[in-house]
């Protein structure tokens, strides 16, 4: 004890008795500079003007950099010679500062959900700063030599070869094609290993995004054919059609109560279905597709025709399974929808089928087949449009500029933002606090503000380009709920890039290939 009996008799022979002074329970029910001591049987209040010392603070998280959603462990040494009142950690990112617990011999230990932090960048260094306060409420700080480096990114699995977009089935595991020759489809899981190679018959690459169906995962190779896979990916299931030419873009699923149908499209214009009970059947040839069928709301298969130099056209095919197997036209003078559409097609709200040419034309065209121009961009349009919950639509194009356009065309965003140098692809439409996360042709994905401003940015795979991206939401999250974004790119490599919110299922058309799944299907949710 500071203070002596001895010291406290004198001073209370010039000031007066001891018992005048405030008498208190704890620390806190005395004036600030002033803590609770106890002289005998008695606790009153008394002066103290000397901090306490804060010692060596570190901070440490699961993964090393720290990642965005990780739990930072702080930990310091706190000392005082009368009384730690408590410790807090803050972070300089402008979050709440969190309570230390108190340990012994002086520890302190905090633990701050870095998800509960704003973070509107991609990776940074952040300054960690712990504040001891005694019972005279006496403050002293002590910081993390250097700060801490936090990262949206969460791994890096290079499988050596370009990689398709991928898709995500409901565990998080990201299913890809791969241009090689064997083990063409890739699975890897959540952890960034991979769980397991299918080599697909052929000896053809895989350049189109698989789709993971209910009862199968279902692959589009370039030998021509369709093919259905076990969901565990040890085995072909041993069905199949083949449509002529290499099957690229991606494709459509679509389930029943007995059995799954999966359609993909060809560069020799034939579209092909194929049931997981082993039925096939395909329809053409018309003019090359080099994008993948979409199912409407009314279940019919819509694709778009590639032709560089003549004006292309949207099919709509409808499959019969009584008496016989068929696709067949619905529409008897398929519309034209510009040049060459390359682009992933996109269904809206309403049915409408919504087609990008390279021409920089969208275009949206009804169930009866009258189609009309939506938007006229500044290039061409490689990227898949998606449709918001009000209605809007927001598409990138080969300039690098992103377009917000509502239904009367109406331009939202006016001067459109040119967000990167070039080839601005779809956008993961997002229920956080940046709703648009958008790669590019480039190796840059951009995190976007509502009014069209970027938040963050990463080269993630310098001039390299990056694929079509998707998302996995980890279930039974509280607010915030975090997901891992996937990005493939040529070179070979998948990302996993930690973003805040989950894919927005009130928008009918969130992401190219429609969900997580891929199953380009209108209406049906993940």
């Amino acid at each position: 004890m500071r203070i002596s009996i001895i010291l406290a008799v004198a001073l209370a022979a010039a000031c007066g008795s001891v018992n005048e002074r405030q008498e208190c329970a704890v620390s806190t029910d005395c004036p600030v500079g002033e803590f609770c001591t106890r002289e005998g049987g008695e606790r009153f209040c008394w002066p103290d003007a000397v901090a306490p010392a804060v010692g060596t603070v570190t901070a440490t998280c699961p993964g090393n950099p720290c990642r965005r959603d990780d739990l930072l462990t702080v930990r310091a040494t706190v000392t005082d010679a009368e009384e730690v009142l408590g410790a807090t950690v803050t972070l300089g990112l402008g979050g709440p500062a969190v309570e230390m617990a108190r340990g012994t011999g002086g520890a302190w230990t905090g633990s701050v959900p870095l998800r509960e932090q704003p973070f509107e960048t991609f990776e940074r260094v952040v300054p960690v700063t712990v504040t001891a306060r005694d019972g005279a409420r006496n403050e002293a700080t002590g910081t993390v030599a250097g700060g801490v480096v936090v990262t949206r990114l969460r791994w890096v699995h290079d499988a050596g070869a370009p990689m398709s977009a991928p898709a995500v089935a409901a565990d998080g595991t990201a299913i890809l094609g791969l241009s090689r020759t064997t083990e063409q489809v890739l699975a890897v899981g959540t952890d960034g290993v991979a769980r397991w190679a299918l080599t697909i018959p052929g000896s053809r690459f895989v350049t189109a995004a698989p789709a993971v169906g209910e009862q199968a995962i279902w692959v589009g190779s370039e030998d021509g054919s369709v093919y259905g896979v076990r969901l565990d990916g040890t085995a072909l299931l041993g069905v199949s059609v083949n449509t002529g030419g290499a099957v690229r873009g991606s494709l459509a699923v679509r389930s029943d109560s007995t059995k799954e149908w999966a359609f993909g499209a060809s560069a020799a214009g034939f579209v092909g279905a194929v049931s997981s009970a082993g039925e096939g059947v395909a329809q053409g040839p018309v003019d090359a597709y080099t994008v993948g069928p979409v199912l409407g709301l009314d279940g019919r298969i819509h694709a778009a025709t590639a032709t560089a130099t003549a004006t292309a056209t949207l099919r709509s095919l409808r499959l019969t399974t009584t008496p016989a197997i068929s696709l067949s036209e619905t529409w008897s003078s398929p519309p034209s929808v510009g040049v060459n559409v390359s682009a992933p097609v996109a269904v809206d709200g309403s049915g409408g089928i919504l087609t990008g040419s390279q021409d920089a034309k969208l275009h949206r065209t009804d169930a009866t087949g009258v189609t009309a121009v939506a938007a006229t961009l500044l290039g061409s349009v490689v990227g898949s449009p998606v449709v918001l919950s009000n209605g809007d639509v927001v598409v990138g194009d080969q300039g690098g500029t992103l377009h917000r356009i509502a239904p009367g065309g109406t331009r939202v965003w006016d001067p459109a933002p040119k967000v990167a140098a070039s080839g601005v692809l779809g956008p993961v439409v997002l229920t956080g606090p940046v709703p648009f996360l958008v790669p590019t042709t480039t190796g840059t994905v951009y995190a976007v503000r509502d009014d069209g401003t970027t938040a963050w940015s990463r080269a993630l795979a310098p001039g390299e380009a990056l694929r079509e991206g998707n998302l996995h939401t980890p279930p039974g999250q509280t607010a915030p709920v975090m997901s891992t974004a996937y990005f493939s790119a040529s070179n070979g490599r998948l990302f996993a890039v930690v973003v805040d919110g989950a894919l927005d299922g009130t928008a009918p058309w969130p992401k190219a290939f429609h969900d997580p799944r891929n199953t380009n299907r209108a209406g049906a949710q993940p």
